[in-house]
């Protein structure tokens, strides 16, 4: 009989082997050890230092979600929200204070992507202690995300934001003039000089027009320049994506050559003001891929069979459009999912009473997830034009992390997700164009699928008829401000599986992170405190103690020996000896930790002669065989060795 007593240094200490550490390290013995023939191995006793810290490796997953609670009984369907992945940057086993700051980050990313967080300064997630436990003091996480809550102040973008998308055009901070006929012109202010409007009492109003037709609205994004495809349209897909939408093609679009894209317009011509929005197509076929700039009737007048008299909704239900002469200014408010359109002081349509679907056609389509970020976009229709813009209430990068244009939802789903990289790996040097890299994993038809819901279709086609394929007649109340958040919208944590948020048909890597975060066994973070109305946080606290790296199983593995065992897991052979217990024999799970094993399994070293051991590995592994990365110090595991009994 032979006991091997064998140990790490301190893990400052490190050899020229990289084994020499914690979890993994090598003992040599210079002269030599001779084991006997049919010897059999067991441990006899371990001691380690184990670190309590939070195991989020690679394989880890959480999402998000700003938007409605849903019901039990309800579907992300008939919502305007969708999940927001996210990059797991951290994929690594640290300490909750360390695990915090890392994760704290992660959220900030996610609702970056909403302009009405504070992700500058807004979001926290603090580590809670007890004293009543000497074994187990740390107990969660409590979660704050705060919305900003208060109206932005106009900051009208200074000259050089300004993205030609064709014709030509110079701006001085106030005055957009056309140099070129037909000019499509979006501004894309970022980083501190301006961003997306705010979605809290956004404002942008344009004034001073001096052509007789124009186009002015608000669009999300476009990144790249247009280039006219073999059709003769504008390719706003594909290897060149105009708008960040899969697969989208734009008809009956605006501006002279009706080839241009708004999420929300007011177009002045042949005397006469238009209201449009982009909604998904009522030709056939077109859900799956179109999107049409439909006009708002905004003017309707007479009760008809599938229309209502729009007088709860505009200033301006008389049956005829407003003359393009009696109008000097027009504004866009946004207030979350409403938008409110004005002339000279007046509204033109709000979406005041949907309380019927023959008011769909009537008013603006509601805010989904793809226009949380949307820019002031204008066509000038003749050389020579302009117009100015003379307030524009935006939020900038002293809130919003990451203000940057590629830093928006649909981009993410479509072209490239992680914002670090962007600019680096999506953009063409050649053509300075963004090409599509690295979207979110199966991210591909969100957006589309987000423009086909129930509530962004029309109620009729534009031949006036209802067309259950390519139409729908749900509707609910829009969604606008309540004291100072958005209205019955939260900021969710996904955490594990759930078919009410998540498709499961298109998603391979479901979420797992409840255990990491404490709120197993749920799928979504339970309503706790919620949202504060007055303040616009929200704050949530782990329901159950996180899964701490020492409830994973830890084993001991010795590759240098001829034994051999069997690991089912992961369906190989193994030279995995002892599973070493999650307490000591004192009942500690951390800290300094001593194991005495009193009921030893022996394992034959298949050694049918004398062996001489000269060095010897000793590694501590999970149960898929990776290092277990959570122990410090010096580790130090004596072995037990024996000839077999004679049978």
């Amino acid at each position: 009989m032979s006991l091997l007593i064998t140990s790490s240094h301190n893990s400052d200490h490190e050899n020229q082997l990289n084994v020499d550490i914690p979890y993994h390290y090598r003992n040599d013995f210079r002269s030599g050890m001779k084991i006997p023939a049919n010897s059999e191995i067991a441990v006899e006793s371990v001691k380690i230092n184990r670190n309590p810290i939070l195991d989020y490796e690679s394989g880890q997953n959480t999402y998000f979600w700003m938007g409605q609670r849903l019901a039990e009984s309800a579907s992300y369907q008939n919502s305007l929200s969708y999940i927001i992945p996210s990059i797991n940057r951290i994929r690594a086993n640290l300490s909750p204070e360390d695990f915090a700051e890392e994760f704290t980050k992660i959220i900030k990313r996610a609702y970056s992507l909403h302009p009405e967080f504070d992700t500058v300064n807004g979001i926290t997630m603090t580590p809670i202690h007890t004293t009543s436990s000497v074994i187990n003091p740390f107990q969660g996480f409590r979660y704050n995300i705060n919305q900003i809550g208060a109206s932005a102040t106009s900051a009208v973008p200074p000259s050089g934001y300004e993205k030609v998308i064709y014709g030509d055009a110079s701006y001085d901070g106030t005055t957009l003039t056309a140099d070129d006929n037909d000019t499509y012109v979006q501004l894309q202010p970022v980083d501190d000089v301006g961003g997306p409007i705010s979605l809290f009492d956004g404002e942008l109003t344009f004034d001073n027009f001096t052509g007789a037709a124009w186009t002015v609205g608000l669009a999300r994004p476009i990144v790249n320049e247009a280039i006219n495809t073999a059709a003769g349209g504008i390719d706003y897909g594909g290897t060149n994506p105009q708008i960040p939408i899969n697969d989208y093609t734009i008809s009956n679009g605006l501006g002279p050559d009706a080839d241009q894209f708004y999420d929300y317009a007011v177009e002045s011509y042949n005397g006469e003001i238009k209201l449009f929005h982009a909604v998904p197509s009522d030709e056939v076929g077109g859900i799956d891929g179109t999107l049409q700039m439909r006009e708002i009737i905004y003017y309707q007048k007479n009760n008809t069979a599938t229309a209502a008299n729009n007088g709860s909704n505009s200033s301006f239900a008389t049956g005829t459009p407003i003359p393009s002469a009696s109008i000097t200014d027009i504004t866009f408010n946004v207030e979350n999912e409403v938008v409110t359109i004005s002339a000279s002081g007046k509204v033109i349509v709000r979406c005041n009473n949907i309380t019927s679907a023959s008011f769909k056609d009537q008013v603006p389509k509601p805010v989904n997830q793809n226009c949380w970020k949307m820019y002031p976009t204008v066509g000038l229709w003749s050389l020579g034009d302009d117009v100015d813009i003379t307030s524009y209430k935006c939020r900038t990068s002293s809130t919003m992390d990451k203000n940057i244009i590629p830093n928006h939802w649909a981009f993410k789903c479509n072209i490239h997700a992680d914002m670090e990289t962007v600019f680096d790996d999506a953009v063409n040097p050649a053509t300075g164009f963004y090409e599509i890299e690295k979207p979110w994993e199966e991210s591909w038809g969100w957006p589309a699928e987000l423009e086909t819901r129930p509530l962004m279709k029309r109620y009729l086609t534009r031949a006036g008829v209802v067309d259950t394929l390519n139409t729908s007649d749900y509707v609910r109340p829009y969604k606008g401000l309540n004291a100072s958040i958005m209205e019955d919208y939260e900021p969710l944590f996904i955490v594990n599986k759930s078919e009410r948020y998540i498709s499961q048909l298109n998603l391979r890597n479901q979420p797992n992170s409840a255990n990491v975060l404490g709120f197993s066994p749920f799928g979504v973070v339970p309503l706790e405190e919620s949202i504060t109305e007055a303040t616009g946080q929200a704050s949530f606290t782990s329901t159950t103690r996180p899964n701490m790296s020492s409830e994973n199983s830890t084993f001991i593995r010795v590759p240098t020996l001829n034994h051999q065992t069997f690991n089912f897991g992961t369906g190989n052979p193994s030279k995995i000896l002892f599973q070493i217990p999650r307490f000591d024999n004192s009942g500690a799970e951390t800290g300094a930790l001593y194991f005495q094993n009193s009921d030893k399994s022996f394992i034959d070293l298949n050694n049918p002669t004398d062996i001489t051991v000269t060095d010897l590995d000793v590694q501590f592994v999970r149960k898929d065989e990776t290092f277990a990365k959570d122990l410090t110090g010096s580790s130090e595991v004596v072995f037990f060795i024996r000839k077999k009994a004679k049978m």
